[in-house]
């Protein structure tokens, strides 16, 4: 039996917009949709601030993936491991990079920021019925 519905989302969080602490908002999660890993990996490394950590989760657990990221000394692939678990979006959410310490003003590095999804709503079933029936 083959997974149907499970695909990867990503998003390219450009660090030099990252400006103070706080949430930045980079991926959106559709309602009815399970979450079964998230993370990040460094494609550009940091450079300007001398710090910069982060969690990655959500609106309801801002850490609910991977928490107390230092990126600062990290290179270029280096990868923040998921925490394991399951998050269901009942109602539309997003994954967001929450910043937690900020020293300096960032002028280089990027993140990609990556989920791996399941569609859980049922609308292909539907669509596919319909389809059958016509």
């Amino acid at each position: 039996m083959a997974l149907q519905n499970v695909n990867v989302i990503e998003a390219t969080l450009d660090c030099t917009t990252v400006t103070a602490t706080g949430a930045y908002s980079v991926l959106t999660i559709p309602a009815y949709t399970v979450v079964l890993a998230a993370g990040v990996e460094v494609t550009e490394a940091l450079t300007g601030a001398s710090a910069l950590t982060f969690d990655v989760g959500t609106g309801v657990d801002d850490d609910e993936w991977v928490a107390a990221y230092a990126m600062a000394s990290k290179a270029v692939g280096a990868v923040a491991s998921s925490t394991p678990g399951l998050f269901n979006a009942a109602a539309e959410d997003t994954i967001d990079v929450q910043v937690d310490t900020l020293t300096g003003t960032v002028t280089a590095g990027k993140l990609r920021v990556w989920a791996i999804v399941v569609d859980c709503d049922g609308r292909e079933a539907e669509e596919v019925d319909r389809d059958l029936l016509a």
